[in-house]
């Protein structure tokens, strides 16, 4: 007998054929293509519980606000540039940044919310002693708090962005949540001749009569002028006749990203159907420049569908689609309403119901369950 063919036979080590192997390899495949959507569902509910948690971090601070003030905060002081993320702070833990800021814009002094092009950094508005006394809010717009950003938005943390008035802001941080102007307005220029709290007239955006939750008390409205106050507050709760439990006050808005180069090359086009769908905190230049008001920067309308698709600037629509509410969400957006409380609406609601969450004083019945 050929005892060492019998040794080697009897040693030979077990393993995988490269049809197992194959196999084996294919079968871990099909398990991962069946766990990767669960896995990304579940990573996109947490993100959605995320952008719940900072609308209803924005709304408990409106409802401070509105306990410490008797109003809601003005929407925006157009002609000077404020916006109403920034009128919230004190009641988010944000005083500090807050107390940088100065709204004014007047014979008493000028304090901008960006500089001419090419501009200059936040952290040089802030300490340079040239700069510091007038574009202090600079700085403050280039600051990225996460309460203001939805961890599903596809926009940059930060961006250039030139105003119709060829200022610039160098590395500006979006914001994913706008007050809620209107359940009726299609389009966010509204600009009116009206008179002035102070005498005299003059064309300004005019949103004091509008219907949401987010406008001014007065058309023209400054908090200071010239040694005047006008207040940070715009409309009071007693106002809400529909109900702040069926009332839109905050409401997801995603901006377009196709935007981004242009906003670091190209001055805005603030003319009705131009501009960007783009979204900030705080204030901006837009807001400020006296014969633009570019209110969708900072306000949205259920007033048109949410997730409106998008229309290119100049043409028919436009004006609609950058005024809109939507978000990166499977199906819909959160919203925040007057009493606190967020809710995720379809965006196949029907718009009859989607409008009439946007206004405060219209009279119409609606569900309040989530759509």
């Amino acid at each position: 007998m050929n005892w060492s063919r019998f040794l080697r036979i009897g040693s030979r080590k077990a393993g995988f054929t490269l049809v197992e192997l194959l196999v084996v390899i294919a079968i871990i495949g099909v398990m991962v293509g069946l766990l990767l959507p669960a896995v990304q569902a579940a990573r996109e509910a947490s993100r959605r519980m995320s952008c719940q948690n900072n609308e209803r971090q924005l709304g408990l601070s409106v409802q401070n606000f509105e306990s410490a003030i008797k109003a809601y905060p003005l929407a925006a002081e157009f002609e000077v540039g404020t916006a109403w993320h920034s009128l919230i702070l004190p009641y988010m833990e944000q005083r500090t940044l807050y107390e940088i800021m100065t709204f004014q814009e007047d014979g008493e002094g000028n304090y901008q919310w960006a500089f001419g092009v090419p501009g200059i950094s936040g952290d040089a508005a802030l300490n340079n002693r040239a700069y510091s006394r007038f574009f202090k809010n600079i700085y403050v717009c280039e600051q990225r708090l996460p309460s203001f950003r939805c961890p599903s938005s596809s926009f940059p943390d930060s961006a250039a962005d030139i105003s119709g008035d060829n200022w610039i802001v160098q590395k500006r941080a979006p914001t994913n949540y706008l007050g809620c102007v209107s359940g009726l307005l299609a389009t966010d220029r509204r600009r009116q001749i009206a008179t002035a709290p102070w005498g005299g007239t003059g064309a300004t955006e005019v949103i004091h009569d509008l219907d949401g939750v987010f406008v001014n008390k007065m058309a023209h409205q400054r908090i200071r002028f010239n040694g005047k106050s006008w207040g940070i507050s715009g409309m009071k709760m007693s106002a809400i006749t529909d109900g702040t439990s069926n009332t839109i006050a905050i409401g997801e808005a995603e901006a377009d990203v196709r935007d981004v180069p242009e906003m670091g090359l190209n001055r805005e086009n603030n003319r009705d159907n131009f501009g960007r769908k783009d979204h900030w905190a705080f204030g901006g230049d837009d807001v400020d420049t006296n014969n633009q008001g570019d209110m969708s920067e900072h306000l949205g309308t259920t007033g048109v569908p949410m997730n409106s698709p998008r229309v290119a600037p100049g043409q028919t629509g436009f004006a609609a689609y950058e005024f809109c509410f939507g978000s990166r969400h499977t199906g819909g957006a959160n919203f925040c309403y007057a009493d606190g409380s967020v809710r995720f609406l379809s965006q196949q609601i029907d718009p009859k119901i989607y409008s009439a969450f946007g206004t405060r004083n219209q009279g119409e019945v609606v569900q309040t369950e989530d759509q």
